[in-house]
């Protein structure tokens, strides 16, 4: 199982491999993480685009595609995990699984 430790350093590392497929696209990076949530592991990619539009799901589908290849290439996490690549606005959003009407 990862520590805390070991978590911060697969996180770091992803940043590292996602920076190079970030910058190449046309998209920037928020932040990495590498976190257990309810027995899963989720590593997480949170992206904005150079432009200023959006983030759709498109996006992160091209970037997730294109990461993913290269995650397996690399093979440097132990655990089974799901690779999450999301918008800001997934990054601010409440966990609470109910919907902001608000705006």
């Amino acid at each position: 199982m990862t520590g805390k430790q070991d978590a911060a350093g697969i996180a770091q590392r992803f940043e590292k491999l996602l920076l190079p497929v970030l910058e190449k696209n046309g998209y920037g990076l928020i932040k990495t993480e590498y976190v257990s949530e309810a027995s899963n592991w989720y590593l997480r990619g949170f992206i904005t685009r150079d432009d200023g539009a959006d983030i759709s799901i498109g996006d992160c589908t091209l970037v997730s595609r294109i990461v993913s290849k290269k995650l397996d290439k690399d093979d440097f996490i132990d655990d089974e995990y799901t690779l999450e690549i999301c918008s800001r606005g997934f990054m601010d959003a409440p966990q609470t699984g109910e919907q902001d009407d608000s705006e």
